[in-house]
């Protein structure tokens, strides 16, 4: 467990330095705004990344998001960076919205209290957990991918001489 924390972290950190030696806005105007592609593809790179990075299948995002953006022909930086909305300080937050989600389909009460909610609460109420993360990467993806889109068509950039 502690080797899988450590690459989470240490991926975290490499796309952290590529984005502060940029800046917010050039990072924005270089890799979204103005990288190829058409407006879908960059709203599906990023659908796709929010839907993987919410899977419970950490430790492999990196992998996983590179070769299905590869697949499917989709920006792999947007899909990359799309992949961490699950840092690892909002993981606690994941599980805890997952389960909430879950909870009707599976049909057991669960109670929440804040000294139980760690991995070992999601091993044991584990079906409850898989539903309740692939409806909220599905819907999450959704909601974000039309958002992206949305945003992107709005958005016209001034054409400079």
């Amino acid at each position: 467990m502690k080797n899988f924390i450590q690459n989470t972290i240490q991926s975290q950190k490499v796309f952290y330095r590529y984005f502060r030696k940029k800046g917010f806005k050039r990072f924005l105007k270089e890799n979204i705004l103005e990288s190829e592609g058409s407006n879908e593809v960059k709203a599906k790179s990023v659908a796709l990344g929010v839907f993987v990075g919410l899977t419970p299948l950490w430790g492999f995002h990196t992998v996983i998001i590179i070769f299905l953006a590869s697949f499917f022909k989709l920006n792999k930086v947007l899909s990359y960076m799309g992949t961490h909305i699950s840092f690892p300080l909002f993981i606690p937050f994941i599980i805890f919205l997952s389960m909430i989600v879950g909870a009707p389909f599976v049909g057991e009460k669960t109670h929440f209290a804040y000294a139980n909610l760690d991995l070992e609460f999601a091993k044991s109420h584990l079906l409850q957990y898989v539903i309740g993360t692939s409806i909220l990467a599905i819907v999450s993806s959704l909601l974000i991918g039309f958002s992206i889109y949305f945003i992107l068509e709005n958005y016209k950039p001034t054409q400079s001489k």
